[in-house]
């Protein structure tokens, strides 16, 4: 079976900026759903923050002549549309939004077979193998794995897109969560189905010639309203990818560097340690795992810098070891000090809120919609920056991404504006 060649992300500044200097609109827009396509590649320092959709948007004009009509600017607005909608839905995310487009009980396990990458379907198997060597898949792939899984082997959407997000370096909740609702159709008007002929047009390395989806689109529609579970492929391989571990935070996760710059928060002694020191600094940069830029800019005298980590978030959201590998060598780098805590034991919470308020030291936060991280200020006296956006917010909630566009453009007037313009506060 045919592979894409590998992509390396490395977690600095340096080689996100490098990797937005190849980005090319017009070769993107022509050419961006075929898997060998001029892709950007990007969203895994954006989902971090090495970079945002702003300012990758400004950096590129400087070269190109772009409006909200190129493609390219389209694509990024859909990352801040998922925002969007988190930020009213909140943890709705994580549930239908609408009504599955079947009645039936979906499954709450996801198959080995599906796991492994031995459906025997070779679109599935390759792109299962991709994510697990890579921690990223083209667009394209996500979609074909999500509908599989929820239309043709009966899956509750849930359980895949916990299962991609843990293993995703870019895996963003509202992007991963509702796209993959969006096939569901829980987050759209119907079913998102594909077939062989649609995999043949833009991965013709992948022949799934002779399987489940080597058929019309009527009949992919009608097995996705149906409780028909298609199975794997009777000659599907017995042995597939193995499943990389995916943990919660873990102090063994951390160098030998990164375990002296820790200090552990959900014990009483790492607080009082912590709150003797605030009397040498003036400033608190709090930099959580969205905000990873931060790690490369310069530290100003009588600040201090601290990595941020929420063993509440990672308990319900594990990662795989390439993507803590992803965040914490950017922490180690950049953070003067990593700091763990614990936004669900809110008693302990509490006296640290009250310890830390007693020294008059000032914390600062980028925003989060991130759940454990938004409420850091259980923790932590914090003064939260606004997010760099490229759009500004809608007056109201806009369920649909054509009315979000459409509001957000005219609001903000043009690309320029968007960029440059005041409008970007809310």
């Amino acid at each position: 079976m045919q592979h894409q060649t590998p992509v390396k992300f490395e977690p600095s500044r340096l080689a996100a900026l490098n990797a937005l200097a190849t980005v090319d609109p017009a070769r993107y827009s022509r050419t961006r759903n075929f898997l060998d396509g001029a892709v950007t590649r990007l969203s895994p320092w954006i989902t971090h923050g090495y970079l945002s959709v702003r300012e990758a948007t400004q950096i590129l004009m400087e070269k190109y002549r772009l409006s909200f009509e190129d493609k390219l600017i389209f694509e990024f607005a859909w990352r801040e549309f998922f925002k969007h909608a988190h930020a009213e839905l909140g943890n709705g995310i994580l549930s239908d939004v609408r009504r599955p487009v079947w009645s039936g009980k979906y499954s709450s396990q996801l198959p080995g077979d599906i796991r492994e990458g031995r459906t025997g379907v070779a679109a599935i198997d390759a792109g299962v193998a991709l994510l697990y060597e890579t921690g990223y898949l083209h667009n394209h792939v996500r979609m074909w794995i999500a509908s599989y899984v929820v239309h043709m082997r009966k899956v509750h959407w849930k359980v895949g897109a916990d299962w991609m997000y843990a293993h995703l370096l870019d895996g963003d909740l509202a992007s991963n969560h509702l796209s993959w609702q969006w096939v569901a159709g829980t987050f759209s008007h119907k079913p998102y189905v594909f077939n062989s002929d649609n995999v043949k047009k833009y991965a013709p390395m992948w022949n799934c010639s002779g399987t489940a989806i080597d058929t019309d689109y009527e009949d992919l529609e009608s097995i996705a309203r149906s409780k028909r579970d298609v199975g794997c492929e009777r000659n599907a391989p017995a042995i597939g990818a193995q499943e990389p571990g995916c943990h919660n935070f873990d102090l063994e996760l951390l160098t030998d560097t990164l375990k002296r710059k820790t200090v552990d928060l959900r014990q009483q002694a790492g607080v009082d340690s912590c709150s003797s020191l605030m009397g040498n600094f003036k400033k608190i940069n709090l930099v959580h795992p969205w905000e990873l830029k931060a790690c490369f800019d310069l530290t100003q005298t009588g600040e201090l810098r601290v990595g941020l980590i929420d063993c509440a978030f990672h308990k319900t959201h594990p990662w795989s070891k390439q993507r803590w590998d992803f965040v914490l060598n950017a922490m180690e780098t950049g953070c003067d000090q990593i700091w763990v805590v614990n936004t669900d034991d809110i008693a302990h919470c509490a006296t640290m809120l009250a310890r830390f308020i007693q020294t008059g030291t000032e914390f600062e936060l980028r925003e989060t919609l991130n759940s454990g991280y938004v409420m850091m200020g259980r923790c932590f006296p914090v003064r939260w920056n606004a997010e760099d956006k490229l759009l500004p917010s809608p007056s109201r909630f806009q369920q649909s991404f054509s009315r979000f566009y459409r509001e957000t453009t005219l609001m903000a007037g043009s690309l320029e504006e968007a960029v440059h313009g005041a409008i970007l506060v809310e």
